[in-house]
């Protein structure tokens, strides 16, 4: 479907609203709406995820079924350093949100990471809405996604969608709010995972290298890291190659990594630094601390 900046097919968004209203608390809604939001942001891929600060992401609904090692990983870890997760429970935002807008600058270090562990497919421009249930710390994550070849999402289908943004959430609000209740009894908690980030290195590095490494999972080049802690690039860099050096890694896509293994593999609580309970590795935290 073609849309022009100022047209949007009224009939054909006049249909899926209505059908998507009719289907709310039922099994059908979330493929109800993917119709409703493909008149808006004509998508390759549409997937529903709920974010929940306790328990990792669950999958509502997703268009093109493909299981993958790496999928299945995002599910289970990974999920904790994508942007969208962060944005929406860290920084606790709503709305409409393309994700080159809100990646940090410079994501050329976070790029190979990013497409081996978040994504299975070749996606060339990626949207999410991320919309707060009510009275609750969730949030259902909508994402919209354009595969390599497709040209990006234009800007005028971005300002309308986020003009109809209000529209979107309430259908799925009331949508969530007419299933039943279900905390499921045999569901792992997750409240360790930000414990587990902060307590990430705390005991290996210095304070200041841990300052750095915190900044450097989010996904920061050394000048933001250098810009955000108000000290000097080489400053940044020295830090940079002591944690590394402690770590045993060479590179901003082995730090990622290496934290993603360590939390698929640590158990609840966290109460100590998780690199020290690994035994395959050895730290030299003799390093000295660059001023």
């Amino acid at each position: 479907m073609q849309h022009s900046d100022e047209t949007l097919n009224l009939a054909g968004w006049s249909q899926a609203l209505l059908s998507c209203q009719q289907a709310c608390g039922k099994t059908r809604f979330y493929t109800e709406l993917g119709q409703l939001l493909q008149q808006l942001l004509p998508a390759d891929e549409y997937l529903v995820l709920m974010f929940d600060p306790k328990r990792p992401p669950e999958l509502l609904h997703q268009r093109h079924p493909l299981q993958s090692d790496d999928f299945d990983r995002y599910l289970k870890s990974a999920y904790v350093l994508d942007p969208f997760y962060r944005k929406g429970l860290q920084q606790g935002q709503q709305g409409v949100f393309r994700l080159r807008d809100i990646v940090p600058a410079d994501f050329h270090d976070y790029d190979q990471y990013y497409n081996s562990y978040f994504r299975h497919l070749k996606i060339a421009d990626e949207v999410g809405y991320l919309i707060p249930l009510p009275a609750e710390r969730r949030f259902v994550h909508i994402e919209l996604a354009r595969f390599a070849g497709r040209e990006l999402f234009p800007t005028a289908e971005l300002q309308q969608a986020s003009q109809l943004f209000d529209v979107i959430a309430s259908l799925v609000i009331q949508h969530q709010q007419q299933l039943p209740l279900h905390e499921g009894s045999g569901c792992i908690e997750h409240d360790y995972i930000e414990a587990f980030y902060r307590r990430f290195g705390s005991e290996v590095c210095t304070p200041r290298e841990h300052e750095v490494l915190c900044y450097m999972l989010q996904g920061y080049c050394v000048k933001t890291i250098a810009h955000q802690m108000q000290l000097g690039l080489e400053t940044i860099k020295m830090h940079r190659k002591n944690l590394y050096a402690k770590l045993n890694i060479g590179s901003h896509p082995e730090l990622l990594a290496l934290f993603i293994d360590l939390l698929t593999v640590t158990e609840p609580p966290v109460r100590s630094d998780p690199l020290l309970q690994n035994p395959r590795l050895q730290y030299n935290s003799a390093l000295p601390e660059a001023s």
